[in-house]
């Protein structure tokens, strides 16, 4: 392998536990393939890590291994597969087998992402060195979960910062003409593997949603860019008096009465159960929540921030978004609102929150703040890693 040298001291964030070695902390570098793996010596010459290296994007390398002597092959995709596997399903809910397997540089695999449902394994690759890899990362997935259905989603725009084009969708093991069923909690939800968003389902909100099952009883509950209708679901079988879902896909809310069906619930009960095609911003500008009042409203936007440049404008909606929802609230009513924009820092989305409560004149009570769950949890080391954000508000009382 070909060998990196840092400057003196640029070691430490990497003995830390940081998963990046920006370009700047080098003081050699060798001429490597993008994508290639290398090795990193410090300024001592002594060896520190191995990881895959990209000339193109200002982070040169992304660790994969302290340890340089080690092979990275399908035995070593083998080790972690089975390493993650372990420790997720020790500590997820009960009856649940759709979670994230590999959450990327947290989980010690740069630019990997892999999804279970079910039978079905479903993978991301977003850089340049897992491109190289997608050999024994293919092998060692089918070693360790032996899936029935094993599906690439790498159709990503981001993955052109690393140099590479977007991928078609492909299946590489099975087939597969329908959405594919899994268990969250005990409760049944299709994941669209081959044409929804991310790798078919947003597991990450797993936590927020058995929370909104167990505080929706003889509630009211307005369900904001509902996508495929999961908080809807859990509120329906936590006792819920009425649902309303909200999202501008028709193709989304009829994934959404199918999710009902497969709970045993009747999506065309119009007295418990609402599905309303709209766009969001557009209801934003009504005085008055559409078929509200409601007790609890759910806002969990798609990312509005996906760039440096994106941030301001993302700020400025998040607070109207909030300010509006809050507005639709009597006293004792629930926010539960998210930002899954890793631009955004959990301690600014606090401050937004602060001024869509003022400009909502709501005196209002943060219940719970939510983390990301145990399957995306973020490594103390790496920060970058936290973008989801998830408050549970109260209203107080309206000021005057």
């Amino acid at each position: 392998m070909k060998i990196a040298i840092l400057k003196p001291h640029k070691e430490i964030p990497v003995l830390a536990g940081h998963p990046w070695i920006f370009s700047e902390a080098f003081a050699y570098s060798p001429e490597a393939e993008n994508g290639e793996i290398v090795i990193v010596k410090t300024a001592e010459d002594k060896d520190l890590c191995i990881g895959t290296w990209n000339s193109r994007n200002s982070i040169r390398l992304r660790v994969l291994s302290r340890d340089t002597s080690v092979r990275i092959d399908d035995d070593f995709f083998v080790r972690q597969f089975t390493t993650l596997r372990n420790w997720k399903l020790s500590r997820l809910p009960q009856n649940t087998n759709g979670y994230r397997i590999v959450h990327a540089e947290a989980d010690g695999i740069p630019g990997l992402i892999v999804d279970q449902y079910g039978d079905a394994i479903v993978f991301q690759i977003h850089t340049a060195g897992m491109e190289l890899l997608r050999e024994p990362i293919l092998q060692a997935l089918k070693k360790v979960f032996q899936p029935k259905i094993l599906v690439e989603r790498s159709d990503l725009d981001i993955r052109r910062i690393e140099g590479l084009s977007d991928q078609p969708v492909t299946i590489h093991q099975g087939s597969i003409n329908e959405p594919i069923q899994f268990n969250e909690t005990g409760i049944r939800f299709e994941a669209d593997i081959i044409h929804g968003q991310k790798t078919g389902f947003f597991l990450d909100q797993r936590e927020a949603r058995r929370i909104v099952g167990r505080i929706a009883k003889g509630k009211r509950i307005l369900n904001l860019f509902s996508y495929s209708g999961a908080f809807s679901v859990h509120a329906a079988l936590g006792g819920t008096s009425f649902v309303m879902s909200v999202d501008v896909s028709v193709s989304a809310l009829e994934s959404a009465e199918r999710q009902f069906r497969l709970n045993g619930l009747n999506p065309d009960d119009t007295t418990k159960y609402g599905f309303l095609e709209a766009d969001i911003f557009d209801l934003m500008k009504e005085e008055s929540a559409p078929e509200g009042p409601y007790d609890v409203i759910i806002c969990d936007p798609p990312a509005l921030a996906k760039s440096a440049a994106h941030l301001p404008q993302a700020k400025k909606t998040y607070t109207s978004l909030n300010a509006q929802c809050l507005r639709w609230l009597a006293p004792g009513g629930i926010l539960l609102t998210s930002s899954c924009s890793g631009r955004l820092q959990p301690e600014d989305f606090r401050s937004l929150l602060r001024l869509a409560s003022g400009r909502a004149k709501r005196d209002v009570r943060i219940v719970d703040w939510l983390p990301q769950p145990v399957d995306h949890a973020e490594r103390l080391a790496y920060p970058e890693g936290r973008y989801l954000k998830t408050a549970i508000l109260e209203v107080q009382s309206i000021l005057r």
